[in-house]
């Protein structure tokens, strides 16, 4: 009877053993499956993370490029402030050059664009036949830095044209 009772108390205590790993291998099996979604979890924000992060990169990239991008076309572009007088002897020979006269010529100067830029706006009228006026303005679209005609007014006859221009130039100190 001895043997009956230390064989089911071994049998017991296996139980009691196997039921114990049972149940750690049950917490086992949850934590790591707990364990794996988490690394799944992260790894899907981590690589969220890194789309952003790389969106961000790209952005900064092309902030970075605007700013030379701008220097270059104020480089080219933008008639330096010191090039002004060189600019406008241009300008005087391109109306001799096209046999106008002048009526009216108006410099005004207006700082621009938080006073990095001086906004200079010519008022001219200029007096001539129809072909020297055409051509004068097409010798002003052949000048390489900014400055356009904002306006043009033409009238009179057919020998003798006036023209009313209102012309803009942006100068960078």
């Amino acid at each position: 009877m001895k043997q009956k009772i230390l064989l089911s108390n071994l049998l017991l205590a296996m139980l009691l053993v196997s039921s114990v790993f049972l149940l750690f291998s049950f917490v086992y099996a949850s934590m790591k499956t707990s364990s794996l979604q988490d690394i799944s979890e992260e790894k899907q924000m981590f690589e969220s993370s890194e789309k952003e992060f790389t969106a961000l990169k790209n952005n900064m990239k092309d902030w970075e490029n605007v700013e030379n991008e701008y220097l270059g076309f104020r480089d080219t572009l933008v008639l330096k402030f010191e090039d002004f007088s060189k600019f406008r002897q241009n300008l005087e020979l391109i109306i001799n050059r096209n046999t106008l006269s002048k009526s009216k010529f108006v410099i005004e100067y207006k700082k621009a664009l938080d006073n990095e830029y001086i906004k200079v706006k010519i008022h001219m009228i200029l007096n001539g036949t129809y072909s020297n006026l055409k051509k004068f303005i097409v010798d002003i679209s052949g000048i390489n830095k900014i400055a356009y005609l904002r306006t043009v007014r033409l009238s009179g006859s057919e020998s003798v044209l006036s023209g009313d221009f209102n012309m803009e130039v942006y100068l960078v100190r």
